[in-house]
Formats: structure tokens, C-alpha cells, sequence
């Protein structure tokens, strides 16, 4: 094994020791196995994680907040949450915006209005016709 390391270790680009601290808590060893996935929030204060919004809870109006880095971190028995400088953030998951209805074209759009204004002229009474003696 020594010849093995001698012939074949590599140097570590950066020296710092990447892994996490365990202290002994239950805490630290749940954070520690989970998956953290980092998230931007965007200016209303949200994000996106496989098809679900989740927006962020604020006492003010958390402007300080806006296109901040926060991570997702998901556990193995499916609760998630949400942590920005290592607080945890309240927030809930909201659906999805419905998509966008199809560009109607030019076409559509004149058989759309040609068809409103016939619906307003049938339910509209008839034009008013002014005294023979009217000025």
C-alpha cells in the first residue's frame, strides 16, 4: 500500500479540510447526510426546486434578502428546509403558475373582437331615435 501512495498520491489542490464538523448532535448528523441544493431568491423572494415556488416568510420586507444565496436542504425522510447564513427560513411551497395561454395571431384575435361586439350589440337595446321636433 506505501509503494501504491508513494507512486500515485496527488497533492490537493486546496489544503483546507472540506468536511463537516460532527459535534454529536442528532442536528448535525441529520444536515450532514442530507442533499443541500443552493438556490438564488429572486426579488419577490422565492425559488425554484423540481417544479415547486417556494416563497420566503418575512417579519419586514426582507429587501436585504433579495438575490440571496440560500440552501436547500432535503432529507432522507422527505421535510426540507430553507437556510440563508445559517438561519432557518420560513417559507411555503406554493403551486406553479399556470402557463401561458398561446399567442393568438392576428386572425383569432379579429374573430375574438367581431365576436364580442356582436355579443354586446344583441344584448344592447336598440339606437335611440330623437323627436322629429328635437334640435
Amino acid at each position: 500500500m506505501a509503494d501504491f501512495n508513494r507512486r500515485f498520491a496527488v497533492a490537493p489542490r486546496d489544503g483546507q479540510d472540506a468536511h463537516w464538523a460532527y459535534r454529536g448532535t442528532r442536528e448535525d448528523l441529520v444536515d450532514i447526510l442530507s442533499v443541500q441544493v443552493e438556490r438564488t431568491l429572486s426579488k419577490n423572494l422565492s425559488c425554484q426546486h423540481e417544479g415547486k415556488l417556494m416563497q420566503v416568510k418575512t417579519s419586514g420586507t426582507g429587501l436585504g434578502m433579495r438575490g440571496a444565496k440560500v440552501t436547500l436542504f432535503e432529507r432522507f425522510d422527505g421535510t426540507q428546509e430553507l437556510r440563508w447564513r445559517k438561519r432557518k427560513l420560513a417559507y411555503t411551497v406554493l403551486s406553479k403558475a399556470q402557463r401561458q395561454a398561446q399567442v393568438a395571431d392576428s386572425k383569432m384575435v379579429n374573430a375574438r373582437v367581431d365576436k364580442a361586439l356582436a355579443k354586446r350589440g344583441a344584448t344592447s337595446s336598440k339606437a335611440h331615435k330623437p323627436a322629429p321636433n328635437h334640435p
